[in-house]
């Protein structure tokens, strides 16, 4: 899902392969920041989200804006550490027993805010619903080579694997909430979250906000420091800024680029960011239609674009160049063999004169006004097409309209984005493989289907590096997306909150989180 609501990118993704063991996340902050011991526990932190989630529920929810709230509904059996490391939830440790089985041994002292007591049980009730297809969850790739899990002993989870699987661990720390069957079939899971995580759900205002409260039996002791959180949706990046600044808010999402630099260096507010946690963003070509269903149209506008103008124009400078689904400071980043990794102005040309079209064409492009990046990579983007006979007329959609055409292919091109991508297999086997749950250019390709599953069915590093580079000169030549950019994300928070930090998986990790004063 992939640009979906509320620049609610699409929420999937995720040693074996310590994928971002090398992950280093470096925290810039303006002012000091406060340790952690002069968190004075209490007080309701109101936070500001780009949009309103979707559902609430961690198997069908599909867009980011609802994972930052969830996520602390809910808990995983891992995590990942700001440093891209694997870190205990609901598991107190984990190992590989041989290539097909992962052992995890569970604590013994969470509940769910039902009062159901937490096990095995409801590890293995989790997976077999998301691989349900009456589920139709998004993530249910992520798992397909889960055989079985045995719960017998209620302490004991034990994955029985269809084959190896590089990804398993990453995708267990990004997309793994664990949920109670209990709750699930007697409740509303959409609207009515019930997990083990640190706050349990109060209410949700269509429109205005959702509020959780702090769950006093969470399985960690001391934590959460605060007493609840309010989540406001304020996707108008002014209006988040405006009501931190008149007290209205103690934390935002996603600040707006031009005001970096401005805000970073206010004494009022606390700014974190990260060099290499973030989001690929990308063009998406619908490949069903004409004049996309043409290999070589799809590759002049591959050929067309510079990376570094939509970097410099639309981002201001930030992030890093987008040439595919990870950024350099992961391990599994391989710029070689990609197609059209640098502009090529007249190439383009000639590639557009052999699909019939000599003197030019005309598409539309759905933007959001609502994402300004968004938006002015569309308007780079058409000038940029303009040099080969492209004429891309910009539609402004709101971001609800542009979600449903989305994701019922009826579009031309768009921009998109794929929140989450830790480990490859996240982004191929979702967004490209065919029939992918959120392959929405209906690019099929039967050799690259072969290689995504290759990749992903070996625990073998070296061996999947190298089907990933395969993999991205197959996807790049045939350009049903066109690599854009790398954003970096941002937070801003008053001087007396302490504790937010980005990590791999974008979890918001508010337990962590807490007032100095």
């Amino acid at each position: 899902m992939t640009s979906t609501q509320a620049r609610a990118g699409v929420r999937v993704a995720r040693p074996l392969v310590r994928a971002l063991a090398a992950f280093s996340i470096s925290l810039a902050l303006a002012g000091p920041a406060a340790l952690a011991a002069e968190i004075k526990p209490g007080g309701e932190l109101r936070a500001a989200l780009t949009g309103e989630p979707d559902v609430l529920d961690p198997a069908t929810s599909s867009i980011y804006t609802g994972a930052q709230v969830y996520e602390g509904i809910f808990s995983k059996l891992i995590d990942m550490d700001p440093s891209g490391q694997f870190v205990g939830d609901l598991a107190t440790a984990w190992k590989q027993v041989d290539p097909k089985t992962w052992r995890f041994e569970l604590v013994t002292n969470a509940s769910f805010h039902n009062g159901e007591k937490f096990t095995s049980a409801d590890v293995k009730y989790t997976f077999e619903r998301i691989l349900d297809p009456k589920t139709a969850s998004a993530y249910a790739g992520l798992y397909s080579q889960i055989d079985s899990v045995d719960a017998s002993d209620p302490a004991v989870a034990v994955f029985h694997l269809k084959s190896p699987f590089g990804p398993f661990l990453t995708n267990l720390a990004t997309n793994g909430q664990i949920v109670n069957k209990k709750a699930i079939e007697s409740g509303d899971p959409a609207r009515n979250p019930v997990g083990t995580g640190p706050f349990e759900f109060v209410e949700w205002v269509q429109g205005d906000h959702i509020t959780v409260k702090k769950n006093p039996n969470y399985f960690k002791p001391s934590l959460p420091y605060l007493d609840g959180v309010t989540f406001r949706f304020l996707p108008v990046d002014q209006s988040r800024i405006d009501a931190l600044a008149a007290g209205e808010l103690d934390w935002i999402d996603a600040v707006p680029l031009n005001q970096v630099p401005a805000l970073k260096a206010d004494s009022r507010f606390t700014y974190v960011t990260s060099p290499v946690a973030g989001i690929p963003d990308f063009l998406a070509l619908n490949t069903r239609k004409p004049p996309f269903d043409d290999p070589k149209v799809r590759q002049a506008v591959a050929l067309a674009i510079s990376r570094a103008d939509i970097r410099d124009v639309a981002y201001l400078g930030t992030g890093e160049l987008g040439l595919e689904e990870v950024p350099t400071g992961s391990s599994w980043y391989d710029a070689e063999g990609l197609f059209g990794a640098a502009q090529d102005i007249a190439k383009a040309k000639a590639l557009l004169a052999e699909a019939g079209h000599p003197d030019g064409l005309k598409v539309e492009y759905l933007g959001l006004p609502q994402y300004p990046e968004l938006l002015k990579t569309g308007q780079v983007v058409r000038d940029q097409l303009k040099q080969v006979g492209i004429d891309m007329e910009i539609k402004p959609v709101d971001v609800s309209v542009w979600y449903d055409a989305f994701v019922s292919g009826n579009f031309s091109i768009t921009s998109a984005y794929q929140e989450r991508t830790i480990d490859p297999d996240n982004f191929y086997s979702l967004v490209i493989r065919s029939g992918g749950p959120i392959n929405t250019t209906g690019y099929s390709n039967p050799k690259v289907d072969a290689l995504i599953d290759q990749a992903a069915s070996s625990d073998d590093t070296a061996a999947r590096k190298a089907l990933y580079r395969e993999i991205r000169g197959l996807v790049t030549a045939d350009a049903p997306i066109v690599f854009a950019h790398y954003e970096t994300l941002n937070y801003l928070m008053n001087t007396n909150v302490t504790g937010s930090e980005i990590t791999p998986t974008l979890s918001l990790h508010m337990e962590k989180i807490g007032f100095t004063e």
